[in-house]
């Protein structure tokens, strides 16, 4: 009789142990985890403030050529201080990015500085919008998009943070109309080539590749849904987390090509400057300010790895969550 339960504790702890090992492992995986978003977040969101400081000068330059002589020429500059203002308010953004990340290493709750950066960055998107349809010589849509889309974002914030569930659902609907609008202002618009007509392909607002920049924009809203919804099921959380991850490889993966695409048109640019090209008799100055764009882009690029680095780090965790359930 002895033996029997002695066997039989036996094979108990035998049990529990490995159980016990792989909770030891995936509590292992979230610091290093903390620690490569605390990294990626804080370059994206360098690289935001050096890659937007420079636009901004380049604008400033830009409208400051144009004669006030017609009609035309007072909606182009009018279009550019538009421009410049929305280039201030994403470096803000960059400056949030670094904030929403430390607080994210800490365990502090995020949701305030996730909230302030939905409303900057729709302001940055209205202004993009208003400035687009001044530089544009007849109404399109895609602008209209621009102007429309931030709008729906922002009505959608303030309802989704109500303890409501009728206005969360309302604010989750609103949340993904306005991505969709957003998505093909961006994939059809875009801005910067409405200032610097170099022929190049430039990334879109938020400096990623426009394809993929489009795709997060529609599965960034549903990831907040399902987060709102399903995130305090415990049984439901890693499908919550594996949804934002997705969101955060797709942004990696378009923010590292994005970068590293539009860095090599410059250089390319520079290279053929003395024989012709866009940058062809321009001033020493301007070319070094296009070479300090070109060298800010290696931050997002960074940022981009380590965002792509932390994802599929994050996917791990997620897969060993739903092995616990």
């Amino acid at each position: 009789m002895g033996q029997a339960k002695q066997v039989a504790v036996q094979e108990q702890v035998q049990r529990v142990a490995p159980v016990q090992t792989e909770q030891l492992r995936v509590s292992n995986i979230e610091p290093f985890l903390r620690k490569i978003v605390l990294a990626a977040l804080t370059m994206l969101g360098i690289g935001y403030i050096l890659t937007n400081a420079t636009i901004a000068l380049l604008i400033g330059h830009s409208a400051s050529t144009i004669p006030i002589a017609s009609q035309a020429n007072i909606s182009a500059i009018a279009g550019r201080i538009l421009f410049l203002i929305a280039t201030m308010v994403s470096s803000l953004l960059g400056v949030l990015f670094i904030l929403g990340a430390v607080k994210f290493y800490e365990r502090v709750q995020t949701k305030g500085v996730v909230f302030l950066g939905v409303v900057l960055s729709s302001i940055y998107l209205l202004f993009l919008g208003v400035g687009s349809t001044f530089l544009l010589s007849e109404t399109n849509f895609a602008a209209l998009m621009l102007i429309i889309a931030p709008i729906l974002v922002v009505v959608s914030a303030a309802t989704y943070i109500s303890s409501n569930t009728c206005f969360k659902l309302v604010g989750a609907v609103l949340g993904i109309a306005g991505g969709v609008a957003l998505a093909y202002a961006i994939f059809n618009l875009r801005t910067l080539d409405l200032v610097f007509a170099w022929g190049i392909p430039f990334t879109g607002p938020f400096m990623s590749l426009t394809v993929l920049e489009s795709v997060v924009v529609i599965i960034g809203p549903m990831a907040a849904c399902a987060n709102s919804f399903f995130g305090h099921r415990l049984q439901e959380r890693p499908f919550v987390h594996a949804f934002i991850l997705l969101v955060a490889l797709v942004y990696g993966v378009g923010a590292f090509i994005g970068s590293l695409v539009l860095s090599m048109s410059f250089w390319d640019l520079i290279w053929k400057l003395p024989w012709g090209g866009p940058f062809h008799g321009a001033e020493e100055w301007f070319t070094s300010t296009v070479v300090f764009w070109s060298a800010s882009l290696v931050l997002m690029d960074i940022g981009g790895i380590l965002l792509i680095a932390g994802a599929c780090l994050g996917f791990v965790y997620v897969a060993r969550e739903f092995s616990q359930f």
